[in-house]
């Protein structure tokens, strides 16, 4: 046991990396995937290998860590990194379509019972449009990403490169925001 412990971990040559972690940097891109599944997972494998070859580059076998340990936080960073990038410049630009989402949401019924899908039910359209121009840029993407790219919470904070539990709040405040400004309308307050 002593024997081990004096032996200097190593990093494994580049040529044995395709060998003995393709299907580990394979399994980190499907997990990221099922949590993510707007991401492209030929991608995360890029990206993977890029994290892997940067593990290699970085590794300090002197420090006592096991090579593993440091590789798999380099590879999923990486992965997530490129998430980040790709998802803020695929989805941080999207719109809000307020006749897209009207007509999805009171022509076929199909809308979930959500605090949107209740406001985009009102009558009063130009209403909706001026509560949504009350909104902050941060708020209007939240809410985007949220109902008209149906993202979860998790998927927001990854592209908007925030805290999951922020990205919630965004989303509440953003709501009642909404609401707010639509009962003073439908009570009679001026735009």
């Amino acid at each position: 046991m002593m024997q081990s412990l004096a032996q200097p971990l190593s990093a494994p040559a580049p040529h044995d990396l395709n060998e003995l972690y393709a299907g580990w940097i394979k399994r980190i891109a499907l997990l990221l995937k099922a949590r993510m599944p707007w991401a492209d997972l030929d991608e995360l494998l890029q990206w993977g290998a890029l994290g892997m070859l940067e593990a290699l580059q970085r590794f300090d076998p002197s420090l006592g860590v096991e090579f593993e340990a440091f590789a798999i936080r380099r590879v999923r960073g990486t992965m997530l990194n490129g998430l980040r990038r790709e998802g803020m410049r695929r989805r941080g630009e999207a719109v809000l379509d307020v006749e897209a989402v009207d007509s999805a949401a009171v022509s076929d019924g199909s809308s979930p019972e959500d605090p949107l899908a209740q406001l985009l039910r009102s009558d009063d359209h130009a209403c909706l449009a001026a509560a949504l121009h009350q909104l902050s840029q941060l708020e209007y993407r939240v809410l985007a990403l949220h109902y008209y790219n149906e993202m979860n919470n998790r998927e927001v904070a990854a592209i908007l490169d925030i805290s999951e539990g922020y990205a919630s709040r965004i989303r509440k405040r953003a709501l009642q925001i909404l609401a707010a400004y639509m009962a003073g309308q439908l009570n009679g307050e001026p735009l």
